[in-house]
């Protein structure tokens, strides 16, 4: 076999694996599945990137809070679904999944929609990666706002 030959089968080789594992963005009709169903968030995380998984986390926050839940009902599911968004990423990369994650809720009005809620996400990123990752979620939250729109609060 020629080189060029074994060249091209190795690039057909390598689009075949990384089509194989390819992350496909959630359709509304399934982050609002997930949001009525926490298990089904592991499926959507599958292949994820941090800022893809972070960014699923936070359309499911929304799809939670479209939901017809008692306030307090809303954030406990929030806070579950922050559980399953950390097991389904290593360790290893909890704290860039933490800070990514603080910059998606920042964004969204929605996510970000009261106190208790971002407290309720705080909380269970403290329960499930510790303190430090919690902290990290806390602080790029708060800089996140400042720098959204240029002024503090801007993002919402």
């Amino acid at each position: 076999m020629n080189a060029k030959i074994k060249w091209a089968i190795l690039v057909v080789c390598m689009a075949a694996w990384n089509a194989h594992g390819a992350f496909e963005k959630p359709t509304r009709e399934q982050l609002k599945a997930a949001a009525e169903d926490l298990s089904r968030v592991v499926g959507l995380l599958e292949d994820a990137s941090i800022d893809q998984a972070a960014e699923t986390a936070k359309d499911v926050i929304i799809e939670i809070a479209k939901l017809d839940l008692k306030p307090e009902e809303r954030d406990n599911r929030a806070s579950s679904l922050v559980a399953y968004l950390f097991m389904a990423m290593p360790k290893d990369q909890w704290l860039a999944l933490a800070i990514s994650f603080a910059k998606f809720v920042a964004a969204s009005p929605t996510a970000s929609m009261t106190p208790a809620l971002l407290s309720s996400l705080q909380r269970a990123i403290i329960e499930v990666a510790g303190l430090d990752v919690g902290n990290a979620f806390g602080n790029a939250y708060n800089l996140a706002m400042q720098t959204v729109a240029g002024a503090p609060g801007g993002g919402k």
